[in-house]
């Protein structure tokens, strides 16, 4: 009969190789090096402090959305609401913004409105979760930092892919009427430019930061919404950097082009708003808390499946140095 001594070694070795095995097991990104995993792409923002705050949920109660707050040294400039990008939060996006705009002098809450959903990504299904939702949370997120003692007059919003979609919708008062409070500034990185108000009510000085080759939103639409916004009298500055992606903003060890044959793409699409907030699109309306049936709708012309990216760390560097600028130009007076 074995020892209790060799049946305790034969078990913490076969529980070794268990543990080793679902090590090596673990699911890769498409077309990444192999050391990038999911669970290091999704991984919680690091550096700051882990909070929560209600964001309003139709038809039933306040939902609670988990937040990462980044606070300065010193006085904080302002503060900046992250949006989360298509990907989910992560270390090395919203974590990096944070930690970048805090070493800056701004506050910074980057927020999750994915994860109490139960929602991962959105990429591939962009019906999961309507942008009038995710606008909710951002504005929520904004009373937030209000109530712990941050100016109103010094707030900003920020996301990169849909993430920067939220921003600019927040931006422009023709979404979300009765959100009278706005914020000062709004930042976005490659973000989709598919909703084009017909008579923009701009409310937020705006800064667009488009990829030269991005072949999921496009740069063309962008730059049509921002001259739609500056003739209603918005203030707009946009910036293309060459060279880059969608997502050139991501995890570091993502630096060849990944191909996602899956992805939702949104280059050839443009969505009239009409001033109530009501989209239209192939001769159909559709309510501004229904982005789900609008998709539903759009795919079955405009969107297509199938982007590309990679990080491209220098231009993440000259990004990460832009939004800082802007904000000083416009919070540090």
């Amino acid at each position: 009969m074995k020892s209790l001594h060799a049946i305790a070694s034969t078990i913490a070795t076969v529980g070794a190789a268990l543990v080793a095995v679902l090590a090596h097991a673990q699911p890769q990104l498409p077309g990444a090096p192999p050391q990038v995993l999911f669970r290091d792409r999704f991984e919680t923002p690091k550096g700051g402090e882990a909070v929560t705050f209600r964001s309003l949920k139709a038809g039933a109660m306040d939902l609670k959305i988990p937040a990462m707050l980044f606070k300065p040294a010193g006085a904080p400039l302002g503060a900046v609401v992250i949006v989360n990008s298509p990907s989910g939060w992560s270390d090395a996006r919203e974590g990096h913004y944070g930690r970048s705009l805090s070493s800056a002098g701004y506050a910074a809450l980057a927020i999750d409105t994915y994860g109490p959903r139960g929602i991962q990504s959105t990429q591939a299904d962009n019906t999961q979760l309507s942008t009038s939702a995710q606008m909710r949370d951002a504005f929520a997120a904004r009373r937030y930092l209000i109530s712990i003692g941050y100016p109103a007059d010094k707030l900003a919003i920020m996301g990169t892919g849909r993430g920067g979609t939220i921003a600019l919708l927040a931006a422009d008062r023709t979404f979300l009427q009765d959100e009278e409070e706005r914020f000062a500034l709004a930042m976005a990185i490659s973000a989709g430019c598919l909703f084009h108000p017909r008579e923009p009510r701009a409310g937020t000085k705006i800064f667009m930061a488009l990829a030269e080759n991005d072949d999921i939103t496009g740069v063309k639409p962008c730059e049509r919404l921002a001259n739609e916004y500056a003739a209603a009298g918005g203030q707009v500055v946009v910036k293309i950097y060459r060279g880059a992606s969608n997502g050139f903003d991501g995890h570091p060890l993502l630096n060849r082009v990944i191909r996602d044959p899956v992805m939702e793409t949104f280059v050839n699409c443009y969505v009239p708003v009409e001033p109530d907030g009501r989209s239209t699109y192939n001769g159909k309306t559709f309510a501004e808390n229904d982005s789900g049936a609008l998709i539903m709708e759009m795919r079955k012309s405009c969107i297509q499946h199938g982007g590309s990216g990679w990080t491209n760390p220098t231009r993440k560097a000259n990004v990460t140095l832009d939004l800082i600028e802007f904000l000083d130009a416009n919070f540090r007076k």
